[in-house]
Order: structure tokens, then C-alpha cells, then sequence
């Protein structure tokens, strides 16, 4: 049986603004030169708070919509004493780091302001092949992380998102794993033609094991956030079958979110 992990795939926020945060920033990139280890964490700076275009309009006209406060807590195991952990956003070129701190032995912590609209994020800490990334969702609450260096059994709760999200990330987790390992084989030198391909066609089936589980996934949780936010993900890549469902199913208390106009005006674009 073939088997392999790849991390998840970067995404954008279909659903919140971009939320501020009030921890240490790193100087730099998160590929920057590490600092000494000894160094501590700046005092907590104002929050100041930003509007993602995809949801102005709904917070404008909805009194629902507010900002809250979040704290992300946790343990990262077998990383260097004073590495960088950094809580990162998708960008124009690759991952963003919007706050880092440094571990304070296997400890770290970020809080700060966001908006009460569940906001993927990704925590990264390590460096070159030993980079860990875990997806996380930023919300009202106190969230729970813990990470293992060079091991996907990295875990994230406390939060209602993010407890509903857990589940759906192990599963997807243990795909990419057959797609890293089925790709890494691929590229053996002693792999003929036809072992490449059959490899090639293994990868190709995976993928859509991932896209049917996860409209599947979300076909049951459009009720809560973990749900919107990968039918907005994958909305692109449901056939026009799933998405109508999708969209008949969506609660009323979602229905009104620019995202999901856009859905339905991408679908039918696809008639």
C-alpha cells in the first residue's frame, strides 16, 4: 500500500478580516536569521484593526459582527531552546508572519483583538526540513496547541471552530501523508515509466479523496464555522451538483455573507 505528509494547503480567509495581535513582532521574515536565545518578547503594543473586503459589508450591517479577544497557548516539542514560533496568514507570495515569539522552553503564547468570525491562521516554528506547520483558527477564546517537531500528531482545541475542525484536519492529514510519500517515490532514479505513472495515477486518486471528504466534511458542519470555511475553500473545486446542495444547506444566519454570493454567482457561471 502506498503511504506518505505534506503540509495543508496555504489558503485565504474567505470569511474574517484580518485580525490584529498583541505580542513581540519578529524582526523579519520567519526564514530570517534566529535571534540569541535569551532574548525576550516586547511589551504588548496597541491593537490596531484592519477589514478583510470580504465580509466589510456584513459587519457594516449586521451588529453581530464584533471584535473579541483571543489567546493561543502552547507547547512545542523538540524545537531549540529561543526558537521562533510565528502565527502566519496567507500573502500574495507564500505565508505571513503577523506576530512571533520566541519559546520559552518548549512554551510559547500570542493573544491579542479579532474579529468574533473564525480566521485561519497557521503557527510556524522550525527551520528548512524540520518546519512544522499547523493550521489553527483564530477566535474568541482560549486556544490550546500542541506541536511535535518532525511528527504530524500536532494538535489544536479549546475553541468551538477549532474543536469542530480537528477531526477533519487528522483525517486530511493521513491523505497528504500518501501524496508525500507517493511523490517522493515517484522521483526515484530506479522508478521505470510505468511505475511513475501508476504513481502519478495514485496521487491524482488521492486528491479527490481529499476533495469528496471534504465536501462530505462540510455537507455536516455547515452549521458552525469549520464548515462555511472550507465550502468557501473548495467551492472552486465541488462540481456545480455539490454546491448547489452545499447552498440550499446553508443555515440562515450564513446565507448573507458576501461569500456566499460569491459562490453562488461563481456557480452559475458553471451552467
Amino acid at each position: 500500500m502506498l503511504v506518505c505528509i505534506a503540509a495543508p494547503a496555504q489558503t485565504r480567509n474567505p470569511l474574517a478580516k484580518k485580525p490584529a495581535t498583541t505580542t513581540a513582532k519578529k524582526p523579519a521574515a520567519t526564514t530570517a536569521k534566529k535571534p540569541a536565545a535569551t532574548a525576550k518578547t516586547a511589551p504588548a503594543k496597541k491593537v490596531t484593526t484592519t477589514k478583510n473586503p470580504g465580509i466589510v459589508k456584513a459587519v457594516q450591517s449586521n451588529p453581530q459582527y464584533k471584535e473579541v479577544s483571543y489567546t493561543l497557548r502552547g507547547k512545542a516539542h523538540g524545537f531549540q531552546e529561543g526558537e521562533w514560533i510565528s502565527l502566519c496568514e496567507p500573502g500574495k507570495n507564500g505565508l505571513v508572519a503577523t506576530d512571533s515569539v520566541q519559546l520559552q522552553g518548549e512554551e510559547f503564547s500570542f493573544r491579542g483583538r479579532t474579529l468574533n468570525v473564525p480566521y485561519m491562521k497557521y503557527l510556524v516554528v522550525g527551520q528548512g526540513v524540520h518546519k512544522t506547520l499547523v493550521e489553527v483558527f483564530i477566535e474568541e477564546g482560549n486556544i490550546v496547541a500542541d506541536i511535535t517537531a518532525d511528527k504530524r500528531i500536532d494538535q489544536v482545541k479549546g475553541t468551538v471552530t477549532n474543536n469542530f475542525y480537528a477531526p477533519y484536519r487528522d483525517s486530511i492529514n493521513t491523505i497528504y501523508t500518501q501524496i508525500y510519500e507517493c511523490t517522493r517515490e515517484s522521483m526515484r532514479l530506479s522508478n521505470s515509466a510505468d511505475d511513475r505513472e501508476a504513481y502519478k495515477l495514485g496521487i491524482d486518486s488521492l486528491r479527490n479523496q481529499i476533495v469528496q471528504y471534504t465536501y462530505t466534511f462540510a455537507r455536516k458542519n455547515l452549521s458552525n464555522w469549520a464548515g462555511i470555511y472550507l465550502f468557501a475553500e473548495y467551492h472552486k473545486r465541488f462540481t456545480v451538483a455539490q454546491n448547489k446542495a452545499l447552498l440550499t444547506a446553508v443555515p440562515s444566519k450564513f446565507s448573507g455573507l458576501p461569500i456566499i454570493a460569491e459562490i453562488r454567482k461563481f456557480n452559475n457561471t458553471r451552467k
